[in-house]
């Protein structure tokens, strides 16, 4: 009896035991490598999992990636209670290693004299710093596979402005509000549209061009040489290396945001001729509105505090301080600062990652990974990309980043298998500053991931973007001060699943979205299937003139049971060109599932997906059948049925809009009933304070029968994470 008894005491030990291993400046294990190292020495050792690692308060310079494989499952890595270690991928400047400038041929360059006392250089090469990138060419579907962005330069945690003209928020008269047409003439239909809206957006800090001299190659037919357009401006005869001058902007379709170097100058004729060509040349696209761009990289432009320019030639860094002062930090790490592959039961929790030139987490084909309480700020490429199962970004502070926040990937697709990944409770903001377009908050591609409660805003497009696939869940949560930089374009939550109609089971339900410029829940493309519901939306599309829900083309939608306070539209249906091009992608749905194929397979439980399936003439598929119901409009002060230019609309149209307040239908197949537009206030606890909680007596409930409350209290983040 004794000898069972002792036995099952060390079974039990080995059950509930677990070994730890403490990371801090001081002691033997300095690094998250070195606690790696030692915890892998201790498997082959026998001894058993789980594994905990405790990181003492500190700053960790990482000069190489941590990466985590199957070997090094079932491991956590968390703060020490009460302490906030920080993981860092930059190399820390000191203050007195800047020096006055003494190059009179610098100083006698700038444009702006009054400069010259205040700039400062550093010798990077004197303090043994050699590698910090080159700038590149990049843009919008032409992202080089694996670029690792240039190094940047960050004080007090603030990401530093490459030296350019015009300088950031600075108005000029070179940026003409006018909507842009190949030859001049006088606008006409939708174009007059388009230039009232252009009339309401602003863009300082940028500027246009007059004409386009010649378009140049186009990238889409392999085709190459930059184009050349003519300026108004002779700003650049300050430029004494032109061609190490890049091009941030548009200039084309107003979403194709490119970056592109200079080849030459004419000053003469001012006009300016690039190095690369755009995908489908300069000024040519499906939706050229109004180009617009600024210059970059040009030692002759420093004007403004937190300005800099590097000569990486000579390694010479040049800065214009900020009246901030604080750590400097120019970013090193090429590496994803943490890579999760083929591993599974692996958690972080209450660090901090900041600044790396790539990724923070990459987690790769891995199962059951969670990063809880961390922040993740200033990575160039972006903040976690994931791919595989289970996996979980809660609570966390994600910010400063130069891609997307989160780009979620996994579930099966021809299973139907979840991944049951999630983002939630998060918050996410100031991103996409290296690359402008469609890279947005939160990426969705893959089968069953969920989104919620986060807090998403100041981005240069999509909050969100749900690219293909099936069941994806996005509730509760708030969206709001973006697109910052595409005002022509795209929405704060964006669907785009068309060429795969199988791609069903996407649910957007009790978000609040306010003060966006564009459109809130945007399906385009025929997107098909989507549940738009129990929403918010508050001051949205109101400088553009745009729905908060608006369905490009798509069917088979449900919109039902949202709420529009102060916006011009309540809802959009889109009509998109009727072009064979979708067949090449409809077609291969058609012979995968149809004639009574799909009830052999999972896609069987979407029944408007099998509904879908029996559709047999064109004029079915391009202009699909939507629900819209029980959706309430409230502007106190706005006549909804004469808004965004109803003179300029067909008769039909028009009396269907007087109908229907609110509603637009250019399929002229949408289901419209019991929808509500109205100038009394539907029963808000508080409208002027922002409390848009229903009374239980709302107006709301007697006027659209079944309506629902909007669930205002469970929106946004919940207990904030203070990070």
């Amino acid at each position: 009896m004794r000898y069972l008894f002792i036995t099952w005491m060390c079974l039990c030990l080995s059950v509930f035991s677990e070994t730890v291993v403490e990371v801090s400046p001081t002691g033997p294990f300095k690094t998250l490598i070195d606690a790696r190292d030692e915890i892998r020495r201790l498997k082959k050792m026998g001894r058993p999992a789980p594994y905990r690692v405790i990181v003492r308060e500190g700053h960790y310079v990482m000069e190489q990636g941590l990466v985590l494989t199957s070997q090094d499952s079932d491991l956590l890595v968390e703060a020490a209670a009460g302490e906030k270690p920080r993981f860092f991928g930059g190399i820390i400047i000191q203050p007195t290693w800047f020096e006055r400038v003494e190059d009179p041929l610098f100083l006698s360059r700038l444009v702006d004299k009054r400069a010259a006392q205040k700039i400062r250089v550093l010798n990077l090469r004197k303090h043994g710093i050699h590698e910090y990138g080159r700038l590149s060419r990049h843009g919008w579907s032409n992202e080089p596979k694996d670029r690792i962005p240039p190094a940047s330069l960050l004080i007090s945690g603030e990401r530093m402005i490459l030296s350019r003209w015009p300088n950031l928020n600075e108005e000029n008269p070179y940026m003409v509000y006018q909507h842009y047409l190949p030859e001049p003439r006088e606008l006409r239909g939708y174009e007059l549209k388009v230039q009232e809206v252009i009339e309401k957006v602003r863009l300082p800090g940028e500027v246009t061009y007059r004409r386009v001299v010649d378009p140049g190659g186009a990238l889409r037919k392999n085709e190459t040489g930059g184009g050349t357009f003519e300026v108004a401006f002779d700003r650049m005869k300050h430029w004494h290396a032109v061609e190490d001058v890049w091009l941030d902007g548009v200039l084309g379709s107003t979403w194709e945001w490119t970056y592109n170097r200079i080849s030459s100058v004419n000053l003469a004729k001012r006009q300016i001729t690039l190095a690369y060509p755009e995908l489908g040349g300069v000024g040519v696209g499906a939706s050229v509105r109004l180009p617009h761009f600024y210059f970059e990289n040009i030692a002759e432009e420093m004007d403004r505090p937190g300005e800099y320019y590097l000569d990486r030639d000579k390694g010479l860094l040049y800065i214009y301080p900020p009246q901030k002062k604080g750590v400097i930090v120019l970013s090193s790490l090429t590496d994803p600062m943490v890579s999760i592959l083929n591993a599974s039961h692996i958690r972080f929790k209450g660090l901090e990652f900041d600044t790396g030139r790539n990724l923070a987490f990459k987690i790769n084909k891995s199962s059951n990974i969670t990063v809880d309480q961390c922040g993740i700020a200033n990575f160039a490429v972006g903040g976690v990309a994931l791919e595989g199962n289970d996996i979980r970004i809660i609570n966390c502070h994600l910010r400063g980043l130069g891609g997307f926040g989160v780009s979620m990937q996994g579930g099966d697709a021809k299973t139907l298998d979840p991944a049951r990944n999630e983002v939630v409770n998060c918050h996410i903001h100031d991103f996409g500053w290296d690359q402008k377009s469609q890279l947005p908050g939160i990426m969705v591609d893959g089968v069953g991931h969920r989104i919620a409660n986060c807090e998403i805003h100041d981005g240069p497009h999509f909050a969100i973007r749900i690219k293909g696939k099936n069941d994806i869940l996005v509730e509760y949560n708030e969206i709001y001060d973006l697109p910052k930089y595409h005002k022509f374009d795209g929405g704060a939550l964006y669907v785009y699943t068309g060429p795969r109609a199988e791609s069903r089971g996407i649910v957007i339900r009790g978000n609040y979205f306010h003060n966006i410029p564009t459109i809130g829940a945007y399906p385009d493309n025929f997107s098909w299937g989507v549940e738009i519901s129990h929403n918010l939306f508050w001051k949205v599309g109101v400088e553009t003139g745009r729905p908060p829900i608006y369905n490009n083309g798509g069917g088979d939608g449900r919109v039902f049971n949202n709420m529009a306070v102060d916006c011009v539209q309540l809802y959009g249906q889109g009509a998109r060109p009727k072009e064979d091009r979708w067949f090449s992608f409809w077609n291969r749905t058609i012979e995968e599932f149809g004639n009574g194929k799909v009830e052999q397979t999972p896609y069987a439980k979407y029944t408007d997906f099998k509904q879908w399936l029996r559709k047999k003439d064109k004029e079915e598929f391009f202009r699909p059948r939507s629900d819209l119901w029980n959706n309430v409009l409230f502007h106190p002060n706005h006549d909804i049925h004469l808004d965004a230019s109803a003179r300029t609309l067909k008769p039909s149209v028009l009396m269907r809009r007087i109908k229907n307040p609110g509603i637009i239908d250019h399929s002229q197949q949408l289901r419209s009933s019991n929808n509500w537009t109205t100038k009394k206030d539907p029963g808000f606890v508080d409208y002027k304070s922002g409390n848009f909680m229903l009374r239980s007596n709302a107006l709301v409930f007697k006027k659209v029968k079944g309506f629902e409350p909007i669930p205002f209290e469970k929106m946004g983040r919940r207990n904030k994470p203070v990070l």
